[in-house]
């Protein structure tokens, strides 16, 4: 049911994701990585060089990296020679894993029915996540995170209630916190890792109350292991095996991106922070009343992103309420999910920086992107509830079922309705011709140089950002090297060499060469080694347009670029005689 669900949004599974704006980026990160991982002795990235920034180069530290994703990219990248259908079918697999994983997780401690519902809230019916695919797809792919939390809620309630613990558990817990440094670090796997750092407090206490005796954990620790050790050899085999696996794959990668960025010191960079009004948790989803048909964000003056954000359902935040009101008094039980969840809600980049006492939250700068764990949280409080005996309750009962279903019907119907982008079979021809043509780089003119966080636009390296931003993703499909870049974070250091040779000056919109541009032009062609340049004639003066053809020849392909417009590519021949 959920890979049908999943499917019908998707909708086309035979040519890449492609709108001209963000959706291109995580195509874009794959193929980068697949292009610079090397695998021995560990996996390691070359991410310091000239395919961005060309001929400059720079530091790639701040892609939005999703190992697991990249990794899947990169191989299928090679595998079929070039870009194809690959993200559509990962997004697929992916809200299985999260919907059967937590049904298979919760089914033995709260049975089949409220299993299945609460593997469909966190997967298919996350709404936030569901309306992320594709433009965010580092923010809607998160099925080890979900399971993580899962899993610790679970390690949670066995040892409240005392019930007996496997250590194929343990070390599928320990799996599942090595899985998750695959998905994106500081909007996703974060998330569990937090979870984790509240929940465990809470275990040490209940477990040093059961076993009061600190002299004797080592020996009952021994003993425990031995003895499950003999029970279940093939499952803590492959468990250990696949521990031992998940850290080769990903914690090289997360150290080295790690250190790599914490070298960057934003202290002095100014962003724009946005946050979500936690209010926005009590919004339904409900035609007429949904995000987009009231707004909200003019009466909560909060920073709105995409559809559900900060709301998870009305129905699901009344369960989590009915919910904590059945284990109120069991606190242990209730604790780390309520804090958790507070401190999401008053989350502001400055104002109010709850997130950032986690140090992997340091690049956190959108506290709506919290809106993603919420499902999980709420759903973790509702498990509880029970069907009620009286009158009153089942008429309320009645009513939280069939808003439930209504809400579904709503967000899921309306997301039918957003067609998912795809590439052109004009863009892919287009890039085909480039591809085929001797030399280095591609120059984007005009290109775009920026950061997600204003480093670059300021400067005057983005006269059209809305336009360009992506441009430099489509050298996935002719593998040359570019100009132009956008990253989710970028420090000043890294954009000096455009400031120094004057390119926010040659980009300002408008303008018509003088003879001293034409010449600077012609050298920085010429002397890297381009092979062309793409011409974005939707975004230039006439004048400027006919002088590039003068000076080096009429274009050999046309397409269209989503967002962008109409292109050209003209190959850089050699130099004319009259120039």
């Amino acid at each position: 049911m959920t890979t049908l669900l999943t499917a019908w949004p998707v909708g086309n599974f035979q040519v890449p994701l492609s709108d001209g704006y963000d959706t291109d980026q995580y195509e874009y990160v794959g193929y980068f990585f697949g292009k610079n991982l090397s695998l021995w002795p560990f996996p390691q990235l070359n991410l310091v060089n000239t395919q961005t920034f060309y001929p400059y180069g720079t530091n790639q530290v701040f892609l939005d990296w999703g190992f697991e994703r990249d990794y899947w990219y990169g191989f299928c990248y090679r595998l079929f020679d070039g870009p194809g259908p690959y993200l559509q079918f990962y997004y697929v697999y992916s809200l299985v894993v999260t919907s059967v994983g937590t049904f298979l997780l919760l089914r033995s401690r709260f049975g089949l029915v409220k299993s299945a519902v609460a593997g469909l809230i966190v997967s298919i019916f996350n709404f936030y996540a569901l309306w992320k695919f594709p433009i965010h797809m580092n923010v809607c792919v998160a099925h080890w995170t979900v399971l993580c939390m899962v899993a610790t809620y679970r390690l949670l309630l066995d040892v409240v209630q005392k019930n007996p613990i496997s250590l194929t558990y343990w070390l599928l817990c320990g799996w599942l916190h090595i899985q998750i440094l695959g998905q994106e670090l500081a909007y996703v796997a974060g998330y569990a890792l937090m979870f984790t750092a509240l929940t465990w407090p809470v275990l040490a206490v209940v477990l040093y109350r059961r076993f009061p005796v600190v002299s004797e954990w080592p020996t009952q620790l021994l003993r425990y292991i031995r003895n499950e050790f003999r029970q279940h050899k093939t499952s803590v085999a492959t468990l250990l095996f696949l521990i031992g696996l998940s850290l080769w794959l990903y914690f090289p990668l997360t150290l080295q991106i790690a250190l790599t960025a914490w070298q960057f010191n934003f202290d002095n960079v100014t962003t724009i922070p946005s946050w979500s009004h936690p209010l926005r948790l009590l919004l339904p989803h409900l035609p007429g009343l949904d995000s987009y048909a009231m707004p909200y964000q003019r009466w909560l003056r909060d920073t709105f992103e995409s559809y559900a954000q900060g709301s998870p359902g009305l129905y699901l935040t009344l369960l989590g309420i009915f919910g904590w009101w059945q284990i109120r008094r069991n606190i242990a039980l209730w604790l780390p999910i309520v804090l958790m969840l507070v401190l999401c809600l008053l989350y502001h980049p400055v104002l109010v920086p709850s997130l950032k006492l986690f140090p992997w939250f340091s690049f956190n700068r959108h506290g709506g992107r919290a809106s993603l764990v919420y499902p999980i949280l709420l759903c973790l409080l509702a498990l509880p509830v029970q069907w009620p005996r009286q009158r009153i309750g089942k008429i309320v009962a009645t009513f939280l079922l069939v808003l439930m279903c209504l809400e579904w019907y709503t967000s899921y119907s309306l997301r039918l309705d957003v067609p998912v982008n795809v590439v052109s079979a004009g863009v892919i021809r287009y890039c085909a011709v480039i591809r085929q043509q001797p030399g280095e780089a591609v120059l984007d003119w005009p290109f775009c140089t920026v950061g997600a966080d204003g480093t670059g636009n300021k400067e005057g390296l983005c006269p059209n950002y809305d336009q360009l931003n992506a441009v430099f993703t489509f050298r996935r499909f002719y593998d040359k090297s570019g100009v132009g870049q956008y990253f989710g974070r970028l420090h000043p250091d890294q954009i000096q060499p455009f400031l120094r040779d004057g390119w926010p000056q040659l980009l300002t919109p408008g303008r018509n060469f003088t003879d001293q541009d034409w010449h600077f032009m012609d050298r920085f062609l010429r002397n890297n080694h381009f092979a062309g340049i793409n011409l974005y004639l939707d975004l230039l003066p006439p004048q400027q347009i006919a002088g590039f053809y003068q000076r080096f020849g009429r274009p050999i392909a046309e397409a269209k670029f989503p967002a962008a417009g109409h292109v050209v590519f003209i190959p850089l021949r050699p130099k004319k005689e009259v120039f």
